[in-house]
């Protein structure tokens, strides 16, 4: 089978990024040809498999200073460029990115007119090149509305991830400019049974064509291979070890970011005979944030956007991982921290508590209470404080059961969530 694989943003470096290029690995090792089209920075590299063509479309990052420190773990294996680069910055489907980024709703006609040029320029050679079976493009926005209109006789498809359906609810004018050509994509996915929902309620016209498809994650890289076992790396000490807690993803008010560390700034006055030591990676692009970031407790440390493979050896030697986010589709980096060995803190978000026990009966994940929210990734302030409080209350309990040899107990079996499951599921 021939698969054109479409983002408008960044491949590699956001949880749609890792998903995208994971569908492209697994498609590859069945045997099937490939293209994808993506939108990057002329000084990016990709890293797709050797047989996939890539047709990228350039952007211009106004804030560049060289290459960023997400484009320099792969090896570039992009095409040569075969167009001008758009004058402004990738579009994100976030509006924080851990990249310059343009929002959505900053868009005019213009720059729209001139995105669809380009996109569906790089589009058209890859289809005359591959010829492919089925188009798939990730997002339910602006450039799979585009395909959809342009290639109507192709076998079109769309994987929402969440962010797009954030988008739609917050660019309500865009929503209305591709509600047409959304609705008839030939095929929808959703992660789970609550965004398959979400995906009905705001394009009605998808209702018959949504499949749930779930999400997968990469066991080479994170798995508990090499962890030693707390009660032994204490045998093996003169001194006490500490709790080691990480974080993964963009420092931003969404994900949870200031509430996280107000709960952090108060844990070494509640437990003051524990030791305990926080890792948080990712970018910031929020001055508040960045703010909180550089006036960190000596034992939190912030180590910046990281690629997966270190990421992999910071969940690998974490007791507890924190996932405090008011917004999210399935977010694959709490399955990667459980198969790691570490025990997940995740915000119970719609949809990902009932994804978790279908798919890992002997999860244990520790879910915080959803607050009282004011929109669609912002709480009230009393949802705030009750969230700190909860927050504070589960990990105070997970680091005395861990200091005290109780937790974490064994590690889940994740066996059963591929990437080649998921990728069977879209060709299926």
């Amino acid at each position: 089978m021939n698969i054109l694989s479409i983002t408008a943003q960044k491949p590699h470096s956001t949880g749609s990024g890792t998903y995208l290029t994971e569908l492209v690995r697994s498609w590859d090792r069945a045997g099937h040809r490939q293209a994808v089209v993506c939108g990057i920075y002329p000084d990016d590299d990709v890293d797709f498999p050797a047989g996939v063509s890539c047709y990228p479309v350039f952007f211009t990052d106004t804030q560049a200073k060289g290459a960023s420190a997400d484009t320099l773990f792969c090896k570039c294996k992009a095409s040569a460029p075969v167009i001008s680069a758009l004058p402004f910055p990738v579009t994100g489907m976030s509006d924080i990115m851990p990249y310059t980024s343009t929002r959505y709703r900053d868009l005019t006609d213009s720059m729209i007119s001139q995105m669809e040029d380009a996109f569906i320029g790089a589009v058209q050679r890859a289809v005359d090149d591959l010829d492919p079976d089925i188009i798939l493009c990730h997002h339910l926005f602006l450039l799979t509305a585009m395909v959809r209109n342009h290639f109507p006789d192709r076998k079109v498809y769309g994987l929402s991830h969440g962010s797009d359906l954030r988008q739609a609810i917050s660019c309500p004018d865009l929503k209305d400019r591709v509600a047409e050509d959304i609705g008839s994509l030939d095929r929808v996915f959703a992660l789970h049974e609550k965004q398959a929902e979400k995906i009905a309620q705001l394009y009605p016209a998808c209702d018959g064509s949504i499949t749930v498809i779930g999400t997968g994650y990469n066991s080479v890289r994170f798995n508990d291979e090499g962890r030693i076992p707390r009660k032994e790396l204490i045998a093996g000490s003169d001194c006490s070890l500490p709790v080691r807690i990480s974080y993964a993803g963009k420092m931003s008010a969404a994900k949870g970011i200031p509430e996280f560390l107000s709960v952090l700034s108060d844990l070494p006055s509640i437990l003051p005979d524990t030791g305990i030591e926080v890792t948080l990676a990712g970018g910031c692009r929020e001055e508040p944030v960045q703010r909180l970031l550089d006036s960190l407790p000596s034992f939190v440390h912030w180590v910046g956007q990281i690629p997966q493979e270190e990421l992999a050896v910071v969940l690998r030697s974490s007791d507890i991982f924190v996932l405090p986010s008011f917004y999210e589709g399935l977010p694959l980096v709490i399955i990667e921290a459980m198969a790691s060995g570490a025990v997940p803190v995740c915000t119970d978000l719609p949809g990902v508590r009932p994804w978790v026990e279908a798919n890992v009966a002997d999860h244990n994940v520790r879910f915080i209470p959803m607050p009282e929210m004011a929109g669609v990734d912002e709480p009230t302030d009393a949802g705030r404080e009750k969230f700190i409080s909860d927050l504070r209350e589960i990990l105070t309990d997970l680091i005395k059961g861990i200091d005290s040899g109780r937790l974490p107990g064994s590690v889940p079996d994740t066996s059963s969530i591929t990437w080649d499951a998921v990728a069977a599921r879209i060709t299926a």
